[in-house]
Formats: structure tokens, C-alpha cells, sequence
């Protein structure tokens, strides 16, 4: 799974700087994230009323009911030299009933975050669709570097001037509308948002051919990792017929994909206006 977790500015910079390795979460009810995460699951931190900072994976987890102001108080002894909380921290969660503890690992920074509703106050949120040990083997894919193919190495001469100057926009949500070809040949054709995805992700027209994959994380669905082809503008890998069904897709319905990290995209579908 992928969460969101809301964390105060001074233990974003703990973690950042390695002194903090794990994640405390101490709360009066049974609420996200206790007996909600697990190791492999990925975790994006967003900083209290401020930017995203950085992302990690879950190493361990442990959850614990029925907590004590004793029980507290051990936990702060055995555990407070890698939570790294302050004296006010475990004086405002000495009535608390639940424990989270989670172990990162892979901490990177990162200036953008995936494209969620406003969380309205809520500290930890946890997205639906695929699991992020999967995203997370075409991320180690991507960090390896390489491109498969001269062409792939080449991608950024591939587009034209206006096309890399538009790639920042690729932060941002998009939707691609869904037409009776697509349901017909089990295809999503990229032609109106190309700008949107990497150059490296472009591959040529055989599978020798192919580019590095992105990685599109279907709700509902499989996480599928595919370059685009190219001349035909379109995903190599063809998992949209399955899905178009089992998310009830008709023509002019929209297939939303929302940013989880570079290459990395949460997909989604939206009901098209009805005349």
C-alpha cells in the first residue's frame, strides 16, 4: 500500500538527517496507521502545513492495544533514542491506548508527493490500489539507470522543444478520455498528455525496442510497469480491457492518473458527463 503520513518540521528533519529511524504513532483510538501498515508498504511524508519532504519504506511494524501511562513510559525508555520525540511529544501522548511503530528504510527527499484531496487535518491517509513493494521494484528499476535501447537513451531529443518544456507540468493530474477504440482493442492512447510522461519512458515500435518502464498503479487492479510506444503513442503493456470491465469504463468516461513519485502514477477512473 502507499500512505501519507503528516509529520511536524523538526522530525521530518530528524529523519532526513538519519538520527530518527523510526516512526511513533500513539493515538487514544484505533485509527490509521495501527494494524494498517506492513513492511513494504511505502510511505510519503508530508510536512505539517508545508511541502512534501520525503518518502520511505516500511522495514518493520509493530502495533500494540491497551497501553498504560507505565506502559508509556517503557516504550520511551526502550525505544525514544531512534523516535527521537521531546519531553513535550510524551507528555502530550501519555493518555494514549495504541502504539504504531514503524522502521524506515530507503529515506529519500523529494519536492513533490502524490495529488490527493486535501487531508483536512487528517495526519495519515492511506491510498487505495496496488501494492507499493511492486512500485517500489520499478523505482530500484529506474534509480539503477540505463536506458534498454539507443532509442530510450535518446528520449529527450525524441521530443520537440515545446514538449521538454512542459514537462514540469508532469507534478500535476491528468485524465485521458476514454473512447468505443479503447474498450474495442484494450488500449489507452497518450498522444493528448505525451508531454506529461519522461522522455526515457519512450521505446520503439518492437519489444526489443523497448524503453524504461513507468509504473502505473491501477485502482482496483495489477501495478503494471510499461514504456510507451513511441510512433503509436501508446502504453506497450495492454492490462485495459480486464480493467475497462472491471471498473464498468463506458466512452467519454476519463482515466485519471494522479502523480505518486517520478514515474510512478496512481490510476483511476471518472464517470464522463452523460447528454
Amino acid at each position: 500500500m502507499i500512505h501519507i503520513a503528516v509529520l511536524m518540521r523538526p522530525y521530518v528533519e530528524l529523519i532526513l538527517s538519519g538520527e530518527k529511524t523510526v516512526e511513533c504513532r500513539l493515538t487514544k483510538h484505533a485509527r490509521p496507521p495501527f494494524n494498517g501498515v506492513e513492511p513494504g508498504d511505502r510511505i510519503y511524508f508530508k510536512e505539517s502545513a508545508g511541502p512534501w519532504r520525503l518518502t520511505a519504506i516500511i522495514e518493520q511494524a509493530l502495533f500494540e492495544p491497551d497501553l498504560t501511562p507505565k506502559r508509556i513510559r517503557e516504550i520511551r525508555r526502550d525505544y525514544n533514542d531512534v523516535i527521537r520525540g521531546d519531553a513535550q511529544y510524551w507528555q502530550w501522548k501519555k493518555d494514549a491506548r495504541y502504539l504504531t511503530l514503524i522502521w524506515l528504510r530507503d529515506i529519500e527527499p523529494i519536492s513533490t508527493g502524490p495529488g490527493v484531496r486535501p487531508l483536512q487535518g487528517a495526519a495519515w491517509l492511506t491510498l487505495p490500489g496496488g501494492r507499493a513493494q511492486d512500485a517500489e521494484r520499478g523505482r530500484s528499476a529506474r534509480a539503477r539507470g540505463g536506458a534498454r535501447n539507443p532509442q530510450a537513451a535518446a528520449g529527450t531529443a525524441a521530443l520537440p522543444d515545446s514538449r521538454k518544456a512542459a514537462i514540469p507540468n508532469a507534478g500535476l493530474s491528468f485524465a485521458i478520455p476514454i473512447t468505443e477504440g479503447n474498450l474495442r482493442n484494450s488500449s489507452l492512447y497518450v498522444s493528448s498528455v505525451l508531454d506529461r510522461f519522461p522522455p526515457w519512458c519512450l521505446g520503439g515500435p518492437n519489444r526489443s525496442e523497448q524503453a524504461r518502464p513507468v509504473t502505473l498503479v491501477l485502482r482496483d487492479g495489477p501495478v503494471v510497469e510499461t514504456d510507451i510506444v513511441l510512433k503509436r503513442k501508446l502504453f506497450r503493456a495492454r492490462p485495459w480491457g480486464r480493467w475497462y470491465e472491471q471498473v464498468g469504463a463506458r466512452p467519454g468516461d476519463l482515466v485519471v492518473f494522479t502523480p505518486l513519485g517520478e514515474g510512478t502514477w496512481f490510476v483511476g477512473h471518472s464517470r464522463g458527463v452523460r447528454g
